[in-house]
C-alpha cells in the first residue's frame, strides 16, 4: 500500500486570514456567551439565595474581579467589538461586498485597528 494518510490532515493546509477570523469569531462568541451565563448565575445567587451561605464564594469572586478588573474589562471589550465588527464583515460578505482576495488582509487589519482604537478610547 501507499505510505500516506487516507485523508489529509489539517497541518497540510496553509493558514488563511479568513479562516482565522472565522475561528476567532466562534471563540469570541463562545466566551461572551459563557460570560453572560456566569454573570446571570452570579446575579441569581445574589438575589434569590441566603447571602451568608455563599459568603465565601462571594469574597473569592469579588477578590478575583477586583485584582483583574482592567484585564477582564479589556478582554470583554475586545470580545464584544471583535465579534460585532466581524459579524458586520460577514454580513457584507453575504451581500457580496469586499469578497475578493485583495480585500481580505486590508479588511482584517482595518477591523483590528478599529477595535484597538475603540478599546483604547474607552479605557483612557
Amino acid at each position: 500500500m501507499y505510505n500516506r494518510p487516507l485523508s489529509p490532515h489539517i497541518t497540510i493546509y496553509a493558514v488563511q486570514i479568513s479562516s482565522l477570523s472565522s475561528i476567532w469569531h466562534r471563540i469570541s462568541g463562545i466566551l461572551l456567551t459563557s460570560l453572560i451565563v456566569f454573570c446571570s448565575v452570579y446575579i441569581r445567587i445574589i438575589v434569590f439565595s441566603n447571602y451568608n451561605k455563599y459568603l465565601l464564594a462571594f469574597k473569592f469572586i469579588n477578590a478575583v474581579v477586583f485584582l483583574f478588573h482592567k484585564i477582564i474589562c479589556i478582554i470583554f471589550l475586545f470580545g464584544i467589538f471583535y465579534h460585532t465588527l466581524n459579524g458586520l464583515k460577514q454580513i457584507f460578505w453575504d451581500l457580496g461586498f469586499f469578497f475578493h482576495q485583495r480585500f481580505l488582509p486590508l479588511l482584517f487589519l482595518t477591523i483590528s485597528f478599529i477595535i484597538c482604537i475603540i478599546i483604547l478610547g474607552l479605557i483612557f
